[in-house]
């Protein structure tokens, strides 16, 4: 492909085939991030970031270059998860702050620009920068692009170099950096950085992205090593030992002449890994903290919350470590797929051994062929399968005739179900065994949701309004009222066995967790001889779901 410069049109088409080259490559890239600490998913964050970043592009229907890197910009901002997807949004930011277009289109000369400038932002963003991560590849980019500045080479062979050039910074990255050469590995972030940079070249060249092609560097193993002593470093717990803040917690703060740096010198005291990006208007707020509530508090008082994301990162390294010494195990007999949609939700079904979760729910049921494909996934040559919807049921019923695994279905209708189900699976018991003890278990739960009402009816005495707020117990509509946290008391207040039972709330993606805990205090009070759990569940649609045993 001859190009000499990137307009609007080519730009949206590089950025198409960064996120595409990193979609291929997160998983490897996730499993980079398992020492020290895992924040979130160092691969998927990264790629959720682009794909953010993509989808602001798309949505805009102007070819003007200036128009698209504001857009994208702002989707990395709003979309960035994790730590390093934080970062991601300020490379993003700073190259968009330091181009100046004279013309509606990028060269040479602008990308060096740009690259200083998401340089500079990316290490201001980070209270603490640490070397050997994806900052120092970022730096080390820029300042070889400046190299370049007087010298005459084609803008595909520019770009070629500083590709090369980063995923050299990257093999660098155990030398700067202990805990990977520890390990074994080189940095994720940065891994994740030269495969958008691989994609983007292979574009540029009119390559394929092939879903098998390793980096040329960066995904080799150190010299020397065959991979990371999994075994010793499960025996030396000085990486948990020097987790000094459980919680990863972030969120997008909303408000009027918010102060970047005022914030920051707050936060500094209550965590690590800070960042806080943004403007005065809408900041992008991530800390390691043990305190999550404290932070929330602190941010409600500047303004309005929303996206908040907490994450037990010492659960996470405990589960990642035994995932990793597992690896080598035979595959368990028996897998389970959960269909779910939230991405609390989908944790939680992950970390009580649902090895995969099909994204699906109310308005969005997943297809036969979707359920096909993720039971071909499983290494088990047995399958038992949580619909979770009483609307994909018999969806999952047609599996069996078209796989050569032995499939059950459990008739879970919600996701209480499902979860309850999956608490009475035994990997020490057979298909059968397990499918009988599953199934006898939705026996025991009532469940319910608390969601909106999409059109007006009358129910019975009551009167529902297109909007209202709608209780249910066992998909019957039980309550309606003004907000979701009253339905959700008057709701479970309609279940006797609420009395002195096991309440346990999932929250969904429209309540922030300030509103969560105030719910928990309200049923506490309410019924005192029962025992309450809550969880984020970050399901759309449903305020609540919840359970009673």
């Amino acid at each position: 492909m001859q190009v000499k410069i990137i307009d609007g049109l080519l730009f949206k088409e590089l950025l198409a085939a960064g996120t595409k080259s990193l979609f291929k490559y997160q998983k490897t890239i996730d499993a980079l991030n398992v020492f020290p600490v895992p924040d979130g998913d160092t691969g998927t964050n990264m790629y959720l970031t682009f794909q953010a970043a993509l989808k602001e592009v798309n949505q805009n229907e102007t070819l003007n270059l200036s128009e698209l890197l504001e857009a994208a910009a702002f989707g990395a901002l709003m979309g960035a998860r994790g730590n390093s997807g934080v970062i991601l949004s300020q490379l993003i930011r700073g190259f968009v702050k330091g181009v100046t277009l004279t013309e509606e289109v990028l060269t040479k000369k602008e990308i060096i620009e740009g690259l200083n400038s998401a340089s500079h932002f990316c290490y201001k963003a980070v209270r603490k920068p640490v070397e050997g991560t994806m900052l120092t590849i970022i730096r080390e980019v820029a300042e070889f692009a400046a190299t370049f500045d007087r010298e005459e080479i084609t803008l595909v062979d520019f770009i070629e170099k500083l590709y090369r050039h980063a995923d050299q910074s990257l093999a660098n990255t155990p030398d700067l950096l202990p805990i990977l050469k520890k390990a074994g590995v080189v940095d994720a972030g940065g891994h994740g950085l030269v495969c958008f940079f691989q994609g983007i070249i292979q574009y540029l060249r009119g390559e394929i992205i092939n879903n098998d092609e390793q980096l040329e560097i960066a995904h080799k193993i150190i010299e020397g090593r065959k991979g990371p002593d999994l075994g010793a470093l499960a025996d030396d717990l000085s990486w948990e030992k020097s987790l000094s803040f459980n919680y990863c917690t972030e969120f997008i703060l909303k408000g009027k002449r918010l102060n970047a740096e005022v914030i920051q010198d707050f936060l500094t005291d209550q965590g690590d890994s800070l960042l806080v990006v943004g403007d005065e208007e809408i900041l992008k707020i991530h800390i390691h903290t043990n305190n999550p509530g404290i932070i929330l508090d602190f941010g409600v008082k500047l303004g309005s919350l929303s996206e908040i994301k907490i994450d037990n990162m010492l659960e996470q390294s405990q589960k990642n470590l035994k995932m990793s010494l597992s690896e080598e195990e035979d595959p368990a007999p028996v897998g389970i797929l959960a269909v779910a949609v939230g991405d609390g939700l989908e944790r939680i079904f992950g970390s009580m051994g649902a090895q995969q979760i099909v994204s699906g729910g109310q308005t969005m049921n997943p297809s036969i062929e979707e359920l096909v494909k993720a039971v071909n996934a499983l290494a088990a040559p047995e399958v038992i399968i949580l619909p979770n919807n009483s609307n994909i049921i018999l969806t999952a019923n047609q599996v069996q005739q078209l796989v050569d695994k032995e499939v059950r279905v459990i008739p879970s209708e919600t996701i209480p179900e499902g979860i309850t189900a999956l608490l009475n699976f035994s990997p020490s018991k057979t298909l059968a065994e397990n499918t009988a003890l599953m199934t006898s278990g939705l026996n025991n739960i009532i469940t319910g949701e608390v969601t909106y009402a999409v059109r007006s009816l009358r129910l019975g005495t009551m009167n529902i309004d297109k909007g209202d707020i709608i209780g249910l117990v066992n998909g019957e509509i039980q309550i309606c009222g003004r907000t979701s946290e009253e339905v959700l008391l008057n709701t479970i207040e309609k279940i006797p066995a609420a009395l002195n039972g096991l309440l346990t709330i999932y929250y969904g993606k429209d309540v922030d967790a300030l509103t969560a805990e105030r719910v928990v205090t309200n049923l506490n009070q309410s019924f005192p001889e029962a025992e309450v759990e809550v969880h984020y569940g970050g399901q759309p649609l449903y305020y609540y779901l919840f359970s009673v045993e």
